[in-house]
Formats: C-alpha cells, sequence, structure tokens
C-alpha cells in the first residue's frame, strides 16, 4: 500500500479567487445606464406628446397615466436611494 500525501483533494485545493473588473469600463457603466434611462424616457415622453397633440381628447387619460407612472418611478427612486445609503 503507498501513501500518495500529494495527492489533495478537491476540497483540500485552494479556492481560486476571481477579481471584479475594475478599469475605465466599470467605471463608465453607471454613468451609461443612467444616460440610456433618461434617453428611453425622453423617447417615451415624446411619444406621449405626440399623441396628446394629435389627438387632444387624449389628455386627460395620457396626463392620469403619466401620474401614476411618476409615482411608481418615484417609490422606486426613494426605495433605490434607501438600499444603497443602507448597505454602506
Amino acid at each position: 500500500m503507498t501513501n500518495n500525501s500529494s495527492i489533495q483533494t478537491p476540497s483540500a485545493r485552494p479556492q481560486q479567487s476571481y477579481p471584479t473588473p475594475a478599469g475605465p469600463a466599470a467605471a463608465a457603466l453607471l454613468p451609461l445606464l443612467i444616460l440610456l434611462f433618461v434617453l428611453v424616457i425622453l423617447i417615451i415622453g415624446a411619444g406621449l406628446l405626440y399623441v396628446t397633440l394629435a389627438h387632444p381628447s387624449l389628455a386627460t387619460p395620457l396626463t392620469v397615466a403619466v401620474a401614476g407612472v411618476t409615482l411608481v418611478v418615484t417609490i422606486a427612486g426613494a426605495i433605490a436611494a434607501f438600499l444603497a445609503v443602507s448597505r454602506k
């Protein structure tokens, strides 16, 4: 019987850790996401403005819908801000 002390079991091997990507691409991700979000909001707003100008009878229902979406976005932003502060 031989004693192979040089053979390690998978659990005895050191775990290799992979570093998180750091650099200009990682640093620019959040501003690009914010820019994308703003552009999408502007495109949706321009579409709603066009529909309101083309069909004036839809002004009141669209105003109520936009107010509802604004409320949801505001609540989501407040929750996101609270979570960001509580992580630190």
